[in-house]
C-alpha cells in the first residue's frame, strides 16, 4: 500500500486585510456576538442557562431583573456599562482584536463568562465572520492589466 499523507489541519490566509477593513469585519462579529448574548444564548448558539432564584423567601437576580423592566435572562444587562464597552479594541493588517474598553466590565465580563462562555464566537457568529471577509473581498478593486502596443 502506498504512503497516504494525512491532512490534520488546514490554515488559509485571505489578504493582506488593510486595518480599515479588519476594523469593519471585526465590527461585524462584534455585532453579531452583542446580538447573541442580548438574545441570551451561549458560545454554542443554545439558550444559556437560567439566572439562580432567590433562597429561603428572598428575591433573586432574576427578580431584581424584572422588576427593572429587564429580561430575567443571562442577557450581561444591568446597567448596560458591559455591552456598552465591548469593542474593537486594535484593528491591524490581517488581525483585530475585539474585547472590552472598560476594566471593570472586562472583569465582570470575565467572571460572567467562567459561569457559561457566552463572549467567543459561535457558529452562527463565524458565519456572520465568512460573510464579512467575503464582503470586504468583494469591495476590494480588480485590477485590469492591458497589454503594451
Amino acid at each position: 500500500m502506498a504512503f497516504q499523507t494525512k491532512i490534520q489541519k488546514a490554515r488559509f490566509v485571505l489578504g493582506p486585510f488593510s486595518a480599515d477593513q479588519m476594523q469593519r469585519i471585526g465590527q461585524a462579529v462584534l455585532d453579531s456576538i452583542a446580538a447573541r448574548i442580548a438574545r441570551g444564548e451561549n458560545a454554542d448558539d443554545e439558550a444559556a442557562r437560567p439566572l439562580k432564584p432567590g433562597r429561603r423567601g428572598h428575591r433573586g437576580y432574576p427578580d431584581y431583573k424584572s422588576a427593572r423592566g429587564l429580561q430575567p435572562i443571562r442577557d450581561w444587562k444591568w446597567s448596560g456599562r458591559t455591552m456598552r464597552s465591548m469593542k474593537v479594541l486594535t484593528a491591524s493588517e490581517n488581525r483585530v482584536v475585539i474585547g472590552f474598553v472598560d476594566a471593570r466590565a472586562d472583569a465582570i465580563a470575565h467572571i460572567n463568562n467562567l459561569r457559561e462562555q457566552q463572549f467567543g464566537v459561535s457558529p452562527k457568529d463565524r458565519n456572520a465572520l465568512n460573510a464579512a471577509v467575503l464582503a470586504e473581498l468583494r469591495r476590494q478593486p480588480v485590477v485590469k492589466f492591458q497589454r503594451a502596443a
